[in-house]
């Protein structure tokens, strides 16, 4: 194909083109494409205060539970410091404010940024905080419309930039719509329409047989594919936050929330099905005196090392969780009965056995004590088997031996 100085001009090839068809088709393709990427950027908005709304229960559910408004505040202090987050509230029962951070930004006084926040952010979004399935609270986060009023203003600022542009374009234009231009702007629009109805960001307009048209359709493609690309980091970025809300940010296992979503999942299976699983309860022997011996880096090292191990001495299809402090959660998928147990006690006191090497250079070697429940045999609910599985592991832990020393490396 030629090349774009080759391709001949809108005078030589149009000289009777309609002025205001050719302006309104492509005011209508371009509004199509602003007003998608608004909505797509309130959509992502809203899912990411979502997100950090979720995250902020869990951090600050310890804090409700012991009372504690200066350690919510630590939690939601890093959250509240996200972007377009305005502030974030807790509240305890019968609604009471337990703890707020409200970020120190400069109101957006303009219209556009009322619209922004009318529009995105009508009402905080809220988060309920639980401790064993009961609501004990609940989170509160407000949106920061300054980001997404700076986005509508820069689409608005862009779309009458491209309509000038435009305008000028077509005013050179003949009175007669031929298919040299007309099949152009309407492929521009049927690409907008699946970028709108479908999401289909990697569509682009083809190319066009006259210079100006295939420049438009060159912007046209560069918009769509920075929406491309802002679609992809914010679908990373709510991957990355839904990760921090599901999973131990320092053995990188499974967390209690998601444990429970799994508990749930198994046993609904178990129970359509008629078949058994099981769960154990892990506790490190003499964890707290590893701390108070070598400090909180050799904890740290030492949860680490479990976690990592209890990952090898299990199946692919079984679930290690950790649930706080030196306490592991095991869930075994189905089919597993005693002997499944069995077999996953050797397997974690094999992995177990060998020493852990400690920052400092020192090896301990730390068990792990385990109590188990199999359903449905020592239970036919998740409240019965969690009851159960603690119940044992606590009876086993009675006498069991503190961490053994073995030395420095």
């Amino acid at each position: 194909m030629a090349g774009p100085t080759q391709l001949p001009s809108v005078r030589q090839v149009l000289s009777r083109v309609h002025f205001r068809v050719t302006l309104v088709a492509v005011a209508i393709a371009g509004l199509t494409v602003m007003l998608t990427g608004f909505a797509a950027l309130g959509i992502y908005a809203r899912q990411n205060l979502e997100l950090i709304a979720q995250t902020a229960s869990y951090s600050v559910a310890p804090a409700l539970v012991f009372e504690d408004p200066d350690a919510a505040r630590l939690a939601i202090e890093p959250l509240a410091e996200s972007p377009g987050v305005a502030g974030i509230a807790v509240f305890g029962p019968s609604a009471r404010p337990f703890a707020a951070r409200i970020k120190s930004t400069p109101a957006a006084g303009s219209s556009i940024g009322w619209v922004a926040k009318s529009l995105f952010f009508p009402r905080p979004v809220a988060a309920p905080v639980t401790q064993g399935g009961r609501v004990i609270g609940e989170v509160r986060v407000e949106g920061d419309a300054a980001i997404v009023a700076g986005y509508i203003r820069a689409g608005l600022l862009g779309g009458l930039a491209c309509l000038l542009l435009t305008a000028i374009a077509t005013s050179l234009l003949a009175r007669r719509l031929q298919e040299e231009i007309a099949v152009p702007l309407q492929a521009m629009a049927a690409v907008a329409h699946a970028v709108r109805v479908g999401r289909a960001f990697d569509r682009r307009a083809p190319r066009a047989s006259i210079r100006e048209i295939d420049t438009l359709r060159d912007d046209f493609n560069a918009l769509l594919a920075e929406l491309e690309e802002w679609h992809h980091r914010m679908r990373d970025e709510n991957a990355a936050l839904s990760h921090q809300a599901t999973h131990d940010p320092l053995t990188g296992l499974p967390n209690r929330a998601l444990l429970e979503q799994e508990l749930s999942a198994v046993l609904e299976r178990a129970r359509r099905e008629g078949t058994s699983f099981a769960l154990l309860y892990a506790d490190g022997d003499g964890f707290k005196a590893i701390n108070d011996e070598y400090g909180h880096a050799a904890g740290d090292a030492v949860l680490v090392a479990i976690g990592r191990r209890l990952r090898k001495g299990l199946r692919a299809s079984d679930v290690a969780a950790r649930l706080g402090g030196d306490e592991f959660a095991i869930l075994l998928a189905a089919p597993s009965g005693a002997e499944a147990v069995a077999r996953a006690s050797e397997g974690i006191a094999l992995q177990m056995a060998a020493p852990i090497a400690l920052p400092g250079g020192e090896q301990v070697v730390v068990g792990l004590t385990l109590g188990a429940a199999v359903y449905p045999r020592d239970g036919e609910d998740l409240a019965a088997l969690v009851h159960h599985a603690d119940l044992e592991m606590l009876t086993a832990k009675q006498g069991r031996p503190q961490h053994r020393k073995e030395g420095r490396k």
